[in-house]
């Protein structure tokens, strides 16, 4: 999604910079819950102040939310979802290529000199040895700080209708992911374990079995992985529970960022501040460069799927093509390949 973003909003559409996405990520990192739709949300704000924060969230969850309640009311109603596996294999193979091919492109820009490519190796190590990702980015930043000082010598509707409302199991819902949503760092996969603590443990609303179901079909949207929330609130409620627990997690970061922005805006010029954030870059760099390592074992085993993933890395080197046309086809390879 981070590769998907920058294809959007830096080089399509032109918002903004590859330096102020990296801002985003920096802050975005720093705040609970699910990081792309932070990132999302500093790009609104930086555009349109608190108006276009609220926006850009809405526009990237809505889809997902949508998807999200008819697979689940298609996983309740059939308790299979079939050809979806395979599609989202052949989708899985596009999204490698793509990932693989935006950290080559975004390392072009913002890794400018020797310093950039130690913080840089450095960070990919990390984040293969499954060091914590908030951490590490945090490390980059205060480790560029250390280079810069340096002397130059020394620096290398299944259940209720909408009218029909429970508002103590709606506050409990709302109570549950607002507080998964404030206090948990390390992104989507962060909040899983918790999520699944409270829904199956402490209320009992699925099963263990259920709680599985429902995160691999979060897997299956294109939003972020807690989209899962909706698939628990249309468990306990219905399509009211699946927008109260979606708004809930989602909720208390955006109004963290709304904060963080404005401190960020008052001291964005100190020298410290310029040199964390220029360590941000290669950790951002990093970042899609060992996703992209990741989805490789994910994605590209089977041989055909390798070879097709390979492909369309070759081509989106030497050409650019809408990524969402080269999804499009890795469904359609996923259907034909089966």
């Amino acid at each position: 999604m981070l590769a998907l973003l920058r294809h959007e909003c830096v080089q399509r559409k032109k918002y903004i910079t590859d330096d102020d996405l990296c801002t985003g990520v920096a802050i975005g990192q720093m705040l609970p819950g699910p990081f792309i739709p932070n990132y999302c949300e500093y790009i609104g704000y930086h555009l349109f102040g608190v108006r276009g924060s609220i926006a850009a969230a809405i526009a990237l969850l809505t889809p997902s939310f949508v998807l999200m309640c008819i697979l689940s009311y298609l996983y309740m109603t059939y308790q299979t979802l079939p050809g979806v596996t395979r599609v989202f294999h052949g989708i899985g193979a596009v999204i490698t290529a793509i990932v693989l091919w935006a950290s080559y492109d975004m390392g072009k820009v913002l890794i400018r000199d020797i310093k950039g490519v130690i913080i840089f190796v450095c960070a990919c190590a990390l984040f293969l040895l499954k060091f914590d990702p908030i951490l590490t980015v945090l490390i980059c930043g205060l480790f560029r700080i250390v280079l810069d000082r340096m002397p130059a010598r020394r620096s290398l509707l299944l259940a209720v209708p909408l009218f029909v409302f429970d508002w103590r199991t709606a506050v409990e819902l709302a109570w549950v992911f607002l507080k998964i949503g404030a206090i948990i760092f390390g992104g989507g996969y962060g909040a899983i374990p918790f999520i699944k603590n409270e829904v199956c443990t402490v209320y009992g609303w699925l099963t263990p079995s259920e709680f599985i179901d429902g995160f691999a079909l979060g897997q299956m949207t294109p939003g972020p992985v807690a989209i899962t929330a909706t698939f628990v609130g249309f468990k306990v409620m219905g399509l009211p529970g699946a927008l109260i627990a979606s708004i809930c997690i989602f909720l208390p970061s955006l109004i963290m960022l709304l904060i963080l922005v404005r401190v960020y805006q008052r001291i964005r010029m100190s020298t410290y501040v310029l040199s964390f954030f220029s360590g941000i870059k290669s950790a951002v760099v990093a970042i899609l460069l060992t996703t992209g390592i990741l989805f490789v074992s994910l994605n590209w085993l089977s041989i055909p799927y390798g070879i097709f993933g390979v492909a369309v890395l070759i081509i989106m080197l030497f050409k650019r093509i809408e990524p969402a046309l080269l999804i499009l086809a890795g469904a359609a390879f996923g259907l034909i390949i089966g």
